[in-house]
C-alpha cells in the first residue's frame, strides 16, 4: 500500500474498506480453490455466486477507498 502526504478525512471507514478488501480477496480465493472439487453444478453455481457477491462488494470496496483519497 502507498502511504499519503495527507490522512484521509474517516481513518475509521478507510481502515474498514482495506480490511473488507484483504477479506474479501482471501475468502475469493478460497472459493476459487474449492471450485474446482465441486461435485455438482448445484455446489458450482452456488459457489460462483458467492463469489460473485464477493467481487461485488470488493469493487464497492474500491471504490469507496478511491473516493477517501
Amino acid at each position: 500500500m502507498v502511504e499519503r502526504f495527507l490522512p484521509s478525512n474517516d481513518p475509521i471507514k478507510e481502515e474498514v474498506l482495506d480490511w473488507t478488501v484483504k477479506r474479501d480477496a482471501q475468502d475469493i480465493k478460497i472459493l476459487l480453490e474449492w471450485l474446482h472439487e465441486a461435485r455438482s453444478f448445484r455446489e458450482k453455481k452456488a459457489m460462483i455466486s458467492l463469489i460473485e457477491g464477493l467481487i461485488g462488494e470488493l469493487k464497492m470496496a474500491i471504490e469507496e477507498l478511491s473516493e477517501l483519497q
